[in-house]
């Protein structure tokens, strides 16, 4: 668990000086540093643990593409849905002032009979 942890911490602090992209390829092919002297790749715990981060990376950076979009539908959604209301409220607002003013020439009208 305690490795874990210190794993996280790391990613973190190393994301913090890096700028992030929501680019989702990352190049995993770079073993240069891993080779043997006979030139076959040499896999280290090292580099297993570097492709798991970068694996790991990878598999964030998509879910937060996703989780973007999903903002993005909930956004247009919302201000459909005020513009929506907006409409509706200004229908609305009309309708009351032409039954204020028909209020308003009735009132008159009776005043007027009355007298």
């Amino acid at each position: 668990m305690s490795r874990k942890m210190s794993r996280k911490v790391n990613i973190s602090s190393s994301l913090e000086s890096e700028d992030i992209s929501l680019e989702t390829t990352v190049p995993t092919d770079d073993i240069s540093s891993s080779e043997e002297r006979n030139g076959s790749p040499k896999i280290t715990r090292q580099l297993i643990e570097r492709k798991e981060l970068l694996h790991n990376l990878q598999l964030v950076k998509i879910e937060l593409s996703q989780k973007n979009l999903m903002i993005d539908n909930l956004k247009g959604e919302y201000l459909t849905k005020i513009e929506e209301l907006e409409e509706k409220l200004n229908d609305t607002v009309h309708q009351k002032q032409l039954l204020s003013l028909r209020l308003e020439t009735q009132t008159k009208i009776q005043q007027e009979d009355s007298r």
